[in-house]
């Protein structure tokens, strides 16, 4: 009973080399897989969460637009994007495209792991980086619905 409930777990769940092959360096940086959902009918719709420490990621697969994050249940779960952009402002949604390019934000990521790690154990800069977010996503709700006069 146990093998079979295992089977159609590791069935129903998402693999990352799936949903976000450019992301493959995870496991090697201590990040595993505790939670996915994957519903081909649904346009191929798509989650996944691999946790790690001091952060970990979440993947959302929306009709073939990929959305990552990055966080904790406790720091709080920011658009990677957000992340990159607060470590480095040379960073730029326009770099990145819209949506975001998940090869760029992999790439980006990947070489800038350790100050990453060092921005989620660190209380004061997760309180920054939650007011950076929110100005983020107030400017991107102003931008899509601008008040009419």
């Amino acid at each position: 009973m146990q093998m079979e409930l295992d089977y159609l777990y590791r069935d129903a769940m998402m693999d990352l080399t799936q949903i976000a092959p450019a992301f493959s360096f995870l496991s090697g940086k201590g990040l595993a897989p505790t939670a996915g959902d994957y519903t081909p009918e649904r346009f191929g719709n798509a989650e996944l969460l691999m946790v790690g420490a001091p952060f970990s990621m979440r993947f959302q697969r929306d009709r073939g637009d990929l959305f990552v994050d990055a966080g904790s249940t406790s720091a709080g779960w920011h658009k990677l994007e957000y992340v990159l952009e607060f470590l480095d402002r040379s960073i730029t949604q326009e770099q990145l495209g819209e949506p975001p390019n998940p090869d760029m934000m992999a790439k980006l990521l990947e070489q800038k792991w350790s100050d990453v790690a060092d921005l989620f154990v660190d209380q004061r800069r997760i309180s920054e980086l939650h007011t950076f977010s929110n100005n983020k996503s107030a400017a991107l709700m102003r931008r899509l619905f601008p008040k009419r006069k």
